[in-house]
Order: structure tokens, then sequence, then C-alpha cells
């Protein structure tokens, strides 16, 4: 069989979880099921090509321009076509297209302008219309695949849960040292408002407010600028916690694998989120995890691995920092079942690599 995957997007400067989600399925299908051939299809060229395992590969670049996807009509062939979000071609219809389903934060948040109410409804009927003319959706988690069905109307014998792999970054990387306090609490993503940065804040100051004798800072990670980082600043000035708050900007997996075993634990209380790929690299870690009770993150850190709150409730989310800060006990539990759930989710130790098992049996249904 031969296995197309468009490899978009690739080449960021700065990579965040969806080129990460795209470039594993790439590394695992080829290794993972050596007795098929792959097309990667590049949307243009690169100053670096894509670094993937040995295999029957072959690269193949689009070009840009508004429809570049369209290009693989013209292309080489593939039996079926592995697509990273629901964004297909838009006049060609492909024969075998496999679409993943990330998450759908414009069905949570609020727009902020009529131009952003706008955009969102276009981008809701692309979606639709790419599930529709879809062979097959994966969805990154059961809550993803509920939202599909829930959001878009499709069958559910058309949605396969595959949990996307991670990277084990604590075993991977030299670590590149960044200055750290003694003693903190860790966020590793972008600064936005759907990975509810502004309530970890406002749980972090009600625990220096409640607990003055802690030590502890608050260290955040990833992009930060614009309307939704400034209004946290204004925040953190008005409340005068400069000194207990740090932004490190953008981090290397070799800068995270220094910092997660460092932290006291990684805050991570999403309001929408597919999976959570930060939850699977701290756990991984050893590093304690504070969660959502809903969406992807919910389902990653079940049973016991993880403490989960509310992720719109600040004072759960800071009782919960108190819990961590101040048990050892709890520390080192959460340590061990962390890691140990964090395995159930790594391609590298799922027996008989089934999640390549379940892409190839879909596949191969599709083909015929």
């Amino acid at each position: 069989m031969k296995i197309g995957i468009i490899l978009h997007p690739f080449g960021e400067k700065h990579p965040g979880g969806l080129p990460r989600v795209i470039f594993g399925w790439a590394e695992n299908l080829i290794r993972f099921a050596p007795e098929n051939s792959f097309i990667i299809y590049l949307k243009e060229e690169c100053k670096q090509m894509p670094i993937l395992p040995d295999g029957n590969v072959e690269f193949h670049v689009l070009g840009g321009g508004r429809f570049w996807m369209d290009k693989l009509a013209s292309a080489p062939k593939s039996d079926v076509y592995l697509f990273n979000t629901p964004v297909l071609p838009f006049f060609t219809k492909l024969k075998g297209a496999i679409v993943i389903a990330q998450d759908f934060p414009y069905k949570y948040l609020p727009a902020r302008s009529i131009k952003e109410f706008f955009k969102r409804k276009f981008v809701e009927w692309y979606h639709s219309r790419s599930f529709r003319r879809a062979a097959h959706i994966i969805a990154i988690s059961d809550y993803t695949k509920k939202d599909v069905i829930r959001f878009f109307g499709i069958p559910e014998s058309k949605v396969t849960t595959i949990y996307p792999d991670y990277k084990r970054i604590c075993d991977i990387f030299l670590p590149d040292p960044v200055p750290l306090p003694e003693r903190f609490f860790f966020f590793a993503a972008t600064i936005k408002e759907r990975k509810n940065v502004f309530t970890i804040v406002r749980a972090f100051i009600k625990l220096l407010d409640r607990r003055p004798d802690l030590n502890h800072h608050l260290v955040l990670g990833g992009k930060a600028e614009g309307p939704y980082y400034e209004s946290i600043m204004k925040f953190i000035r008005e409340n005068k916690r400069e000194d207990r708050i740090q932004f490190l900007g953008h981090l290397t997996e070799r800068q995270l694998s220094y910092i997660y075993p460092k932290a006291d634990a990684l805050v991570f209380p999403s309001i929408v989120e597919g999976t959570g790929l930060p939850v699977l690299e701290a756990m991984s870690c050893g590093t304690p995890v504070i969660t959502s009770d809903i969406c992807g993150p919910s389902e990653l850190g079940a049973e016991g691995s993880a403490i989960l709150v509310h992720p719109e409730d600040s004072d759960e989310m800071s009782e919960a920092m108190e819990q961590i800060a101040t048990d050892d006990n709890l520390r080192q539990e959460l340590s061990f079942s962390g890691k140990k759930r964090s395995d159930l989710f790594s391609w590298d130790k799922i027996p008989d690599h089934l999640p390549v098992k379940k892409f190839l049996a879909i596949a191969e249904k599709i083909v015929g």
C-alpha cells in the first residue's frame, strides 16, 4: 500500500503541537509499517528536508499558493492520504483521504470581533465539508471524537480514536540549563486564552496571598505576546507579583528536558484541548501534573495519575498547588503514577504497535 502523508505544517521556526503530531505520525508509520511505501507531500521546499526513519520513502513538493493542496490532483498518487487537520483540497476530491481531528476552540470560546466571527464561520464550514468528504476521521481523544459527532453530525462508525504519540523528552534530549528559581510551578504552551493561563496566574497569586511562607515561583514557557498576554501582565503588575512570575518565551526540547524534572508540578488547565502533549511529556519526566477535569487532558490524567481541577475554578487550582507544594508524599505518588500512566500513550511502549495497526486496518478497508 502507498501511504501519502501531507506533512504540514513543517519547518516552522518554533513548532507547536500541531506539527509535532503529524511528524510523529510520519515517523511511526515509516518505522512500524515498513512493508508499505510512503510519499511525503510538502507545501514548499524547506531549507532542511524532514529527517525520517529509513524506508521506502519519497518526497514531493507541491508548491505554495492559496490552493496548494489542490496540486495533489497532479502529484504522484497514493492509495490513502493522511491530513493533519480537517482542511482538505478545496476543488479536488481525493479518494482515500483520512483526516486527523484535533480540537475546535471556535465552538467553545466567544469571538472577539465581527471579523473573527465570520472567519470562524468559514472555518467551521470548511471543517464540516472536509469531514463529509473524508473517507475516515481519526480523533486524537475520545473527547474530540464526541465533538466531531456532536458538532458536525458525523456517524460514529466513521470516527476512530487514536491518541497521538509524544516525545519522552527527558529520555531523548540532553538538558540545556535555564536560569530557574529553587521551587516553582511550570506551564508550557502558547500563552493564549484556550490554554487558560490567566486562571493559572490568578490561582498562583491566591496561593501566595494565602501562604506567604511558601517561596514558590510560577514559570511560564511559550510564545508571549498580544492582548491576552498584556492583560495577564497588567494583572500581575496590579498585584505586585512581578518578582514571583517569570515568562521564558519559546523553549526548546532540550530546555524542557531540563525544566520538567525540576518543577514541583506542571499546571496545564486548558479550557479546550484535544489531548495535551505537555501533560504526557511532564509525566514521562516524573513531574507531577495539575490539569483539567474536562476535555482531552482529563483522559490523560485519569486513574489518579494527575490532580484534575475544573479549569475555570482558580480556588480549586490554588488548593491543588498548595497540596503539591506542601506534601512530599503526594509529589512522589504523582511522579510514580504519572510516569506509569504516560507509558500507556507512548507508541514505543504500546504492545504490538497497536496505533499503527489501527491506522493500517482503516487504510486497508478504504483501499478495499
